[in-house]
């Protein structure tokens, strides 16, 4: 059985999936169109709806790290901060992350934390599984694991929705040690100012 912590948020007063919307200019992320193929882990992160994100990422900024220090609260002056989330689009009859992986098999430090944040219905085929265990989330709810050191990934999504997603990680300051391995979804080194941030 999978190990995880659902906690929740006031969509209302921080309406990241709004802010989502107008960013890829659509009316309707869960209505995002059918992919013609399968993503592989070279192709997960460069659909136009990435580049959007990455590219207008200052204006979502703002809200992520209202975000961040919400769920956070007195944590964050012992925690480091994933700089850039990670976004995600499942797009029907495809993946959202390539391969099944734990995140220290690709440079991630074991003591970081995942944060997954749908922005989207996720259920069945379109969601997130942690240790071959789907998980099923609503917009306004954030799903916490140990995505270091726990098996996660996702199937091909046969739903009849799109989902979209970001994800982040917090390390505990006191376990940060310098590493110029890189992210691979960024290609950014693990270090103060790259990858890692102040809160």
């Amino acid at each position: 059985m999978a190990n995880y912590t659902r906690l929740r948020y006031d969509v209302t007063k921080i309406p990241v999936a709004e802010l989502v919307r107008e960013v890829m200019a659509v009316d309707d992320l869960e209505g995002l169109a059918a992919s013609d193929a399968p993503a592989t882990r070279e192709t997960d992160q460069s659909t136009p709806y990435h580049r959007r994100f990455y590219d207008s990422f200052d204006v979502v900024a703002p809200v992520y790290r209202k975000l961040a220090q919400e769920l956070l609260g007195q944590e964050t002056e012992r925690l480091y901060l994933q700089r850039v989330p990670t976004f995600r689009v499942h797009l029907r009859n495809s993946l959202a992350v390539g391969d099944w992986h734990r995140d220290r098999d690709f440079g991630h430090d074991p003591s970081e934390v995942n944060y997954w944040v749908p922005l989207t219905r996720a259920y069945g085929n379109n969601t997130v599984w942690i240790e071959n265990e789907p998980v099923h989330a609503e917009y306004g709810e954030v799903i916490v694991f140990d995505g270091a050191n726990s098996w996660h990934g996702n199937v091909v999504n046969d739903t009849g929705i799109s989902r979209v997603s970001m994800d982040f990680r917090t390390l505990p300051r006191d376990r940060y040690r310098p590493n110029a391995k890189k992210s691979v979804s960024f290609g950014m080194p693990f270090l103060l100012g790259e990858y890692w941030d102040i809160i």
